[in-house]
């Protein structure tokens, strides 16, 4: 066997022993595994929370249109004669509480309370709506209701379901504790 190369000459003693030489390959090897592997998971958790709030094909999009119906459902309520203010005031209130609401489950869950609301305050105005009044109720709230159907077949449950299964695996669960990165929040 020959002796050592030009590169093991060089070294400092304490990397010249096999043993300290195996130890930092390891030390290496895992703050690669946690540093690039937690950026990864980061961008990773930053690119499902995104699905949430960002672009116009988002839950958060279809909500703020969602909103504006009931806000205009309310509108168009107002001007009817008999409709109880209590009942466009529950509209109001669950329209601030969505805005209000942080993150995505606080959001579904007033989001449901809206609709409660949103159907009770119709049910009440469109009895005693005239015709005109009647078609505008009837295309706010049908303009409502397709934005709830649209946010209920939205991908992005899948996706932070996705994302929270990486997230359970090893060594992501070690990794993201590492990290701080938490599972994400369904809209459910």
């Amino acid at each position: 066997m020959k002796g050592p190369c030009k590169l093991e000459q060089i070294l400092p003693a304490p990397l010249k022993n096999k043993a300290v030489a195996v130890a930092a390959a390891c030390l290496l090897a895992a703050g690669s595994v946690f540093g690039i592997g937690g950026a990864k998971l980061a961008a990773y958790a930053n690119s499902t929370a995104a699905a949430f709030s960002d672009g116009m094909y988002s839950i958060a999009a279809d909500l703020d249109a969602r909103l504006n119906s009931a806000a205009n459902l309310v509108t168009v309520a107002k001007k009817v004669s008999g409709v109880s203010a209590e009942a466009i005031d529950r509209v109001s209130s669950a329209v601030e509480a969505v805005k209000s609401a942080e993150g995505p489950a606080a959001k579904a869950a007033a989001d449901a309370v809206l609709a409660d609301a949103a159907n009770a305050l119709y049910d009440e105005a469109s009895a005693l709506a005239d015709p005109s009044q009647y078609d505008l109720l009837s295309g706010e709230l049908a303009e409502f209701n397709a934005r709830g159907n649209t946010i209920r077949n939205n991908d992005y449950n899948s996706r932070a379901q996705e994302f929270n299964d990486t997230l359970a695996g090893q060594p992501a669960k070690l990794i993201g504790a590492f990290w701080g990165v938490e599972e994400a929040e369904y809209y459910r």
